[in-house]
Formats: structure tokens, sequence, C-alpha cells
């Protein structure tokens, strides 16, 4: 195959399947953020339970799938893994339009957080297969804001929706747009380019430059190993993993479960209480698109430093949080304050970046998958611990208590970027053994 005709191939079939993933992973980040905004309503309606239970829920099961998703997008294929499961998350949200009771609800939220927790895993795996190296960090970025968009839907306009149609015919659409979602990986994913009758991308690179990449976007190695390599590789992993695990607990606690709640029973209507979460999510996405495309470009020199710099601030904001709960009541200070959270927030990002680096494509979904377990145990874990403290008493004391505990959480997440290992030119890959 000439050069121009691979080229052709890849550059048509990559936008095509980027597309259809991301706006996937919109919804991911809707289904993720909509607890906030209806979960108060749905519990009401249904008479029993609580939104944190059914929040926690929806991330312990979203965590646990983590390490089979990365396995399914290394030895299944993302194609495959995209289709099926995102036909779950709809049967779930069907379950969650017609529940009659807490279980049923649970069902339904389990089944969707199952479904939708197979998607940005094998998105990154096409991304690592079908785009360059210096592509994932500006790519990686674009999803994580994507996503935010999806995370503000799932605050004022969710509400609104919400209020118009009621949170029933919410679910319904929902199941309807992920079947859609489901037949259009099924119709246009392809794993690797030679199954769109291509050649990998270090083929064409070595057609157009004669440089051979030892790193191919066919590898594969067997799912133990490469967990053993994920797991086995110390302060590259773990530093990172229980870092992100600190920072996403802490922003799930506040922009996905407690925030409305909070805003609401102080001063401030429903509505506005929710465009206030809005701003975590505007926070996020301009903060992940600039970081993302700067990286690209090789204009950020340490990952590690510009994560360093955006915790400290990010602990910063919760400082302020705890120090002025029921102190402070003009609106545009907690607009000001949450569009810093979610900033400073969105800087973590670059973790998923800085750990892939020291790991061959072979295993990148492994590795990628390993990092969101960290990250979604961290919102089940902090959900749950808010859960205890608030314990459905929504007293300015005990915010006062959870504030101090997150703003604890974000500390120690600095010092735990501080401790972490960025890959340096000349430093080999961590490889795993046959």
């Amino acid at each position: 195959m000439d050069l121009a005709t691979a080229k052709n191939i890849v550059h048509r079939y990559r936008w095509i399947m980027f597309a259809v993933l991301t706006v996937a992973y919109f919804f991911v980040y809707f289904h993720r953020m909509s607890l906030n905004a209806v979960g108060g309503e749905m519990i009401t309606d249904i008479g029993s339970g609580s939104k944190e239970l059914l929040s926690s829920v929806y991330f312990w099961t979203y965590a646990l799938m983590q390490i089979p998703s990365g396995i399914l997008a290394d030895r299944f294929g993302p194609r495959k893994a995209t289709t099926v499961f995102l036909a779950i998350a709809a049967i779930g949200s069907f379950i969650t339009c017609f529940a009659d009771s807490f279980a049923a609800l649970a069902v339904g939220k389990v089944m969707i957080a199952a479904g939708m927790a197979v998607v940005y895993i094998p998105l990154m795996k096409i991304i690592s297969v079908w785009f360059g190296k210096g592509d994932f960090p500006q790519l990686n970025g674009i999803v994580i804001a994507v996503g935010n968009v999806g995370a503000l839907a799932a605050a004022g306009p969710l509400y609104a929706l919400s209020e118009a149609v009621g949170w029933r015919d919410v679910f319904l659409i929902l199941g309807g747009v992920t079947v859609a979602l489901a037949i259009l990986c099924l119709a246009f994913i392809r794993d690797h380019p030679s199954d769109a009758g291509a050649v990998g991308i270090e083929e064409i690179r070595r057609m157009e430059t004669g440089e051979v990449d030892e790193d191919r976007t066919d590898g594969s190695a067997p799912a133990m190993a490469g967990l053993s390599a994920v797991l086995g590789s110390g302060r590259v992993f773990w530093t990172m993993a229980i870092a992100y695990f600190l920072i996403y607990g802490t922003i799930m606690v506040f922009q996905g479960t407690t925030s409305i709640q909070y805003f609401h029973s102080d001063v401030y209507s429903f509505a506005m209480a929710a465009w206030f979460v809005t701003m975590i999510g505007v926070g996020k996405i301009v903060s992940t698109m600039l970081i993302g495309r700067l990286a690209s470009r090789g204009v950020l020199r340490s990952k590690k430093k510009v994560m360093m710099t955006g915790t400290l601030l990010y602990a910063a904001v919760w400082g302020i949080i705890w120090l002025m709960a029921g102190k402070a009541d003009d609106p545009w200070f907690w607009m000001s304050v949450c569009t810093m959270f979610g900033f400073f927030g969105g800087f973590m990002t670059l973790s998923f970046s800085q750990v892939k680096e020291w790991f061959p494509i072979s295993i990148a979904g492994t590795a990628m998958s390993m990092m969101n377990v960290s990250l979604f145990l961290g919102s089940a874990v902090l959900t749950a611990v808010a859960g205890i403290v608030l314990h459905s008493v929504y007293t300015l004391e005990n915010y006062s208590t959870l504030w101090c505990l997150m703003f604890a959480s974000s500390v120690l997440a600095f010092l735990l970027v501080c401790l972490s290992k960025e890959r340096k030119d000349g430093d080999r890959m961590i490889v795993p053994e046959e």
C-alpha cells in the first residue's frame, strides 16, 4: 500500500471513531453527575433510600469495572467492548425509568455504571493506536473537556429538562440515545488500521521518515503480565493513582453529590445552586483544553510541575470553601470559587499522560484502566464518607467537618504529586514480562 492511501484511510477513520466515542463520553459524565440535579426528586418519588447511597453504588460499580475495561480493550478490542457495554447501559437507563423501588433504581444505576465504565479506556486505546504519541495529551484534554460539557448539561440544563418532562422521561430519552451510540460503535469502530485495510501508524511513520518504532500498535501482552507491570512500577503508578484517588474523590463529593444541596439549604434557590455547579464544569473545560493543547505542543516541559502547581492551588480553593462556609453569601464570590475549583481540579488530567508514557501501547488500556480504578474508588469511598458525615442532617457544622476532611485530602494529594516520577529522555519503558 502506498503512503498516500494509507494516510487517507487512517485519517478518515480515526476522526469518525474519535467523534463517536467522544459523544459517548459526554453521556458518561452526564450520567455520573445527574444525581446531583435529579437524585433528590428520584428518592422523593420512590419514597426510600438516599441520594448519597445511590451515588456511592454508581461509583463503586464504575470503579470495579475499570480493570475489566482495560483487559477488554487490550484483548478483545474497543469495538466489541463499547458496543456490548453501551447496550448494557441502555438497558440500565430503561430500568431506571420504570423503577418503582430503591432496589430497582440501584439495579439500573449498576447497569448504567457498568456500561458507561467501558467507554473511556477503549477511547484511550483508539487514540493510542490510531494517533501519534504527541497527540495524546491534547486529545485526552478534548475528551475530558467534552465530558465536562456533559457535567454542565447535568446541572442547570438537566434540572430544567427534568422540571419540564420529569426524571423518568429523562432516563427514557437517555436509553434511546445510548442504544443509538451502541449501533454507531458497531458500525464505525475499528480496533486497528489493518481492520480498515490500512497499515499501523508506526508503518506510516517508517515510510515517511525511515524511523523504526519498536512500540507497535498491533502488539499484545498477557493480561496478568500487563497488570503486574503497572502495579509493580512503584512511584511511576502509585503516587499518581493515590493522588488522583483523593483529587477526584473530593471533586465528586462537591461537584457530583453535595454542592447543590449545600448551597440550596443555605440562602440560594435550587436553580442558582445548580448554576454554581455549572461553573465547576466551565473551569474544568477551560483547564483541560488549555493544558492538553500546551502539553501536545511541547510547551509544558514538566507535567509533574504543572500538576504540583494545580494541585496546590486546588487545595487552597478547598481551604477557602472550608473557612468561608456560612460566612459568605455573595453569589459572585461562590461563582468565582466554583470556577477556580473546576479549573485547578482539571490539572490532574495530565497524570494519565505521565503514567502512559512509561508503558507500551500493548498495555495502554490496562495502564489507563488502573488509573481509572483509583479515580472511581476515590469517588466511591469519599462520597460514602460524605454520606456518613452528613448522615442526612444538612447542618452547617456537618458541612464544615466534611469540607475540612476534603481540604486535608487535597493537601495529601499535593504531597503525593511531589513524590511522583516523570519519564525523562533516555528512561526505558516498563515492558511486561512474557
